[in-house]
């Protein structure tokens, strides 16, 4: 018990912010859900497993998330295979932009897509007047489609990532064995190379598709009001109706408890896929690349013409919505006709108070910056004590204590803020409306991606240092701060500015927690939404986009390895 006492009291702290702020109002969010007139009931559970519109709902969830996970395969993989085997000018650029889109809040990738693919978006009138069509070729907007495109948007980054690192750490001797025997390239990669990289692409497909089964902004907007998931049912019924029977309260508690199991079942998966992975065989010598264009010829291969459409397919996809947000921002339709103009960037950067977002739009953007910090100081040591936590302690049930504490990654931000308001809309805890309730629940979703990126690191130290500085008469804590501190720390960086993103595109929870006056850049833009024009929201929108650009550019600086999930 001594040997393990000072581990224990460095974990007393973060276990009790986060039995505070995440597991007791989660348990009496779902207590509410199990309970009627005050005594244990199953009643509100029931209707939510029997009622055909509540079973709905649920299939629906588990059926766009799949449909959303293969997509996000489809675009990733043949992205993966491009960055392991090819090279090409400003790859390091392109494989840290990759991630950005995972990042950017789900209401500008909406905006996107609506400027892109809606009816009288750019694409849909381009290929209108090219071919002299009367309607739009390409219904994505308001459809199934669209949120399952908008998905794969958000998450093949995810696959190519997890894929990559696999495929890099492969021995090519493997495959250029099974060539040198005559094996065709296909044969190679389905009886050599897919089995091999299997754990990496089965790790990020399970957290893909947890995020997609978690998805309400993209829902919500790329869906129109057409669908309905469990995290978009849960909204409705809690904000957006008046209940004074409280009885939608209940609903929404019990929907909660459904999808809080079958999103920690999913983790847990994805938790034993990523232990696999990590036990994978490092590669014995770097693998070669070749040039990704090589002249005019090249493209006559068919290899090289599949590559090249799919490129195409992929800039149209992931650099076309931010694209058209980018150009939106710029215009201006008047009466003479649209104009370039730098109007909206000077309205977003004014002092002004502003109707629709309850403060200014500048405010919105302070409102973002200081929540992400507030938000990131409190997150970065939180996650790095479990981090060191998971990596040095080899507990029997450490695989369940893991999952457990990836609780709040396998909870929706708006279940979090449900339970949030529940438990703190009353003293002696008043937060609700607050910023720091805002705080609190950004980094009770971000704190997961820090551990993430530093349990892979810290078991990858050399423990042989410590115990060195340990039989020098170091005691555990100075180890700790002048040895293994210092070894983590690009990861840790890396980790503060990946959470700080993450924070920064955050809309469901604040949304559903902040008072007037408290909005953030991701809110601000859903409200502008509602005026005629897009141009403040688009303006808005690229302001969070260039945020999210040089943030992980500098993360690729510092240590891409932070970014492998």
């Amino acid at each position: 018990m001594r040997r393990w006492g000072g581990e224990q009291l460095l974990l007393a702290l973060p276990m009790l912010f986060l039995v505070v702020f995440f597991y007791g109002p989660i348990a009496n969010l779902l207590r509410e859900g199990l309970t009627k007139d005050g005594a244990f009931s199953l009643e509100f559970l029931w209707t939510v497993l029997t009622d055909d519109y509540f079973r709905y709902v649920i299939l629906f969830t588990l059926w766009q998330a799949l449909l959303s996970t293969l997509a996000s395969i489809a675009l990733g993989l043949p992205l993966a295979f491009i960055l392991t085997h090819y090279d090409f000018p400003l790859k390091r650029v392109v494989r840290a932009l990759t991630i950005v889109p995972f990042v950017l809040p789900a209401i500008t990738v909406a905006l996107g897509f609506a400027l892109l693919f809606g009816r009288n978006g750019y694409l849909n009138q381009f290929l209108m007047n090219l071919f002299g069509l009367s309607e739009p070729p390409l219904p994505i907007m308001y459809s199934l489609t669209g949120i399952v495109l908008a998905h794969a948007f958000y998450n093949a980054p995810i696959i190519t990532r997890t894929v990559h690192a696999a495929w890099e750490r492969l021995d090519p001797r493997y495959e250029e064995s099974a060539r040198a025997l005559g094996a065709s390239r296909f044969f190679v990669f389905k009886d050599i190379t897919l089995p091999m990289i299997l754990p990496g692409l089965l790790s990020g497909a399970a957290l893909v598709f947890i995020f997609c089964f978690l998805s309400f902004p993209i829902v919500l907007s790329v869906g129109g009001g057409r669908f309905s998931t469990i995290e978009v049912e849960i909204y409705t019924r809690v904000v957006t109706r008046l209940d004074p029977q409280l009885v939608n309260y209940k609903i929404g508690a019990a929907l909660a408890l459904v999808g809080l199991v079958l999103s920690l079942a999913v983790t847990y998966l994805y938790l034993r896929l990523q232990g696999g992975l990590a036990r994978q065989t490092e590669q014995l010598r770097p693998r070669s690349t070749a040039p990704l264009f090589a002249g005019v010829r090249d493209l006559l291969y068919p290899t090289k013409l599949l590559l090249w459409l799919y490129v195409l397919c992929s800039v149209i996809l992931f650099v076309g919505p931010v694209l058209a947000i980018v150009v939106d921002s710029l215009r201006e339709e008047t009466a003479e006709g649209a104009r370039w103009t730098l109007r909206w960037y000077s309205y977003i950067f004014t002092p002004n108070y502003e109707a629709l977002v309850g403060d200014s739009p500048l405010r919105a953007i302070i409102n973002s910056l200081s929540f992400g910090l507030g938000a990131t100081a409190i997150a970065v040591p939180l996650g790095l004590i479990f981090a060191y936590v998971i990596a040095r302690l080899r507990w029997a049930g450490r695989r369940l204590f893991d999952t457990l504490l990836m609780a709040p990654l396998a909870t929706s931000s708006i279940v979090l803020a449900f339970a949030l308001l529940r438990a703190f809309n009353a003293p002696p805890l008043r937060l609700v409306g607050s910023s720091t309730a805002v705080i609190i629940a950004h980094a009770v979703i971000i704190f997961p991606f820090i551990v993430r990126a530093l349990v892979p690191i810290l078991e990858s130290l050399d423990v042989r240092l410590t115990e060195m500085a340990r039989s020098l008469g170091a005691g555990r804590f100075r180890a700790l701060r002048e040895i293994e501190l210092p070894l983590v720390a690009t990861g840790l960086i890396a980790g503060a500015v990946f959470a700080f993103a993450l924070s920064l595109g955050e809309m469901s929870a604040t949304l559903m927690l902040a008072r007037p006056g408290l909005s953030t850049m991701p809110v601000a833009v859903y409200r502008f939404l509602s005026q005629h024009s897009l141009g403040a929201p688009s303006a808005m929108s690229v302001v969070m986009i260039a945020v999210s650009a040089i943030a992980f550019i500098l993360l690729e600086r510092w240590g891409e390895r932070a970014l492998r999930f």
